[in-house]
């Protein structure tokens, strides 16, 4: 590739715009002279094999847009000059396994920027997210995905302005404490809510409007309190590995009539299965285990033979399995 970008570059008026390469069997090292395609606005380069860090010198492309460099092997840091691409609207950095640390520096003049995905490859994490509590980005985003990057201890004060985000996805990133009131308020409408494989605490709250078909993962964390009833257009719904209690609400069937989805187990929810859940229409898959509902299973499997239930026992199932409880609270403490 670097004998292919360097002719590019040589050429003195050279106005290629879009360069997509993607799902090729390219490696090696991202060439230097990449930077020098000034004109170009689309930088695909996803699914190769592509190594090492991403050049300083793509920091020159001034009038990029879209910039792909997801599947492929880069271990290499994502270079402070990226933060110099005004036009940037999409930057796709997932299923690689980055090192180093991201400061606000990385994204400083990114005003343009709408989508933002850096997934890890692997679950440990080499990416370090070190963001002043007071910065203000420049940019709205709409959709938000990160995984396997250390973003916390604290949930990242920098989102507060982030009020257009359609997808968010902040998973496996070693957030602990509550999600503040502020997020809860936003006025959003979203597809994606992802917060799993933290230790985030608190209650939540059903203050979030969601799109038709939205999931919701909050699972592998410590929330607490009764259950929540989100909104009607959620189909899948994780709150799996939590500390929620009380019954499961009575008219949840009707209040998420869209339920396709479900898995509430190792919690410690109590009393029955809800009859209103008898008119889930879409619902598919339903996990109940480990909690500690009592009673017997309702008479409404019927009407919907093709749904795949895991209740566990409801006759006194008392505590989950021990060791699972103390997973979850180890990582709570």
């Amino acid at each position: 590739m670097t004998e292919f970008t360097d002719a590019l570059s040589k050429c003195t008026n050279c106005s290629l715009e879009l360069l997509h390469l993607g799902y090729n069997k390219l490696g090696g090292f991202l060439p230097v002279s990449l930077g020098h395609l000034k004109n170009l606005k689309h930088l695909l380069l996803m699914g190769n094999s592509f190594s090492g860090s991403i050049p300083e010198s793509i920091g020159n492309l001034s009038s990029l847009e879209e910039f792909y460099l997801s599947e492929n092997e880069m271990k290499g840091t994502i270079p402070v000059s990226l933060g110099q691409l005004s036009s940037l609207v999409s930057l796709d950095l997932k299923n690689n396994q980055w090192e180093g640390t991201i400061t606000e520096a990385h994204f400083s003049n990114l005003t343009s920027l709408k989508e933002l995905s850096i997934v890890q490859t692997y679950s440990n994490i080499t990416l370090h997210f070190n963001i002043r509590s007071d910065w203000i980005p420049p940019f709205k985003l709409t959709y938000l995905n990160l995984k396997s990057c250390q973003v916390g201890p604290e949930f990242p004060n920098w989102l507060r302005n982030q009020n257009q985000l359609v997808s968010v996805a902040v998973w496996h990133a070693k957030i602990s404490g509550p999600i503040p009131s502020w997020f809860w308020k936003f006025d959003l409408f979203l597809d994606v809510l992802d917060f799993s494989y933290n230790q985030m605490t608190g209650t939540v709250p059903n203050t979030i409007r969601f799109s038709a078909q939205a999931i919701v993962f909050l699972n592998y964390n410590c929330f607490s309190g009764p259950l929540p009833v989100l909104s009607s257009n959620v189909s899948s719904f994780h709150l799996d590995n939590n500390f929620f209690s009380g019954p499961i609400p009575e008219d949840i069937g009707e209040q998420m009539p869209m339920l396709a989805d479900v898995d509430l187990s190792f919690n410690s929810l109590n009393g029955s299965i809800p009859l209103s859940m008898g008119k889930l229409g879409s619902l598919r898959t339903l996990v109940l285990s480990n909690n500690l509902l009592t009673g017997k299973i309702p008479d409404f499997w019927n009407n919907n033979p093709e749904v795949k239930a895991t209740l566990g026992s409801l006759t006194a199932l008392g505590s989950p399995p021990e060791t699972s409880k103390k997973t979850v609270m180890a990582t709570c403490s």
